[in-house]
């Protein structure tokens, strides 16, 4: 698979900061509200990180792949690493692999953050558990000056909500690995950004085939599917 490898870039030139850019160009598609997916553009994210708290924990790497036209765009992936301001835990590195040494060189998050928002904006925002996402992206941005304002669909409420559709009970949360062998798909290297970027965005792509056939056909019904998910299971 061909890859973009973030290095030390600069951000956008004053004027084009990272989070005027997402609100600008990604909001728009939620404008359209009905805009069928197969029509919308997506960006598919993966964050791995030195814990789980985005008040005090850190983003260490991120992958991102584009889906267009119903297609994953694997050469137009991206995959960077951030350098941490902190010691990271030997529980973060036990379970990505990645040490203090292989973050020496890279950027610290207001630089690294700066191709992801690229490859971001105009895009809807997808990821697994996307709340834990959204949370890291958006302390990111903050630190920038930017906000967060992307529509965000999340396979995890995706993965719960087919479930339901389908009569079986779900469970009250679906690991990413769990969806994908449900689905029948492959889990490609698990706790690595851009293997977990690429197995959301196959997972994405079999959602969205299935819920079509009971309904959920646009951008704005994928970002509500917990509103539904809610309504189902009653």
């Amino acid at each position: 698979m061909k890859r973009r490898r973030t290095g030390a870039r600069s951000l956008p030139p004053a004027g084009t900061q990272p989070g005027g850019a997402l609100v600008g160009a990604a909001s728009r598609v939620v404008a359209r509200g009905r805009t069928p997916w197969r029509e919308a553009a997506f960006c598919v994210v993966d964050l791995e990180l030195s814990g789980l708290d985005a008040r005090s924990d850190e983003i260490i790497s991120f992958g991102a792949v584009p889906v267009d036209n119903g297609r994953v765009g694997a050469d137009r992936a991206l995959y960077g690493l951030v350098r941490p301001r902190r010691a990271l835990p030997e529980a973060s590195v036990l379970i990505h692999g990645i040490r203090m040494v292989d973050l020496a060189e890279a950027p610290y998050v207001e630089e690294a953050i700066g191709p992801l928002v690229e490859a971001m904006t105009g895009r809807v925002l997808v990821a697994h558990a996307a709340r834990i996402e959204r949370a890291f992206l958006g302390a990111a941005l903050r630190r920038v000056g930017g906000r967060l304002r992307v529509p965000v669909i999340d396979t995890e409420v995706l993965g719960r909500l087919l479930m339901a559709e389908r009569g079986t009970v779900p469970p009250p949360f679906l690991p990413l690995g769990e969806l994908v062998a449900y689905l029948g798909l492959p889990e490609h290297r698990p706790h690595h950004a851009l293997s977990d970027a690429v197995t959301t965005a196959q997972a994405f792509l079999a959602l969205a085939t299935h819920l079509e056939e009971v309904g959920t056909t646009s951008v704005r019904s994928m970002v509500h599917a917990s509103e539904r998910l809610t309504w189902t299971g009653r």
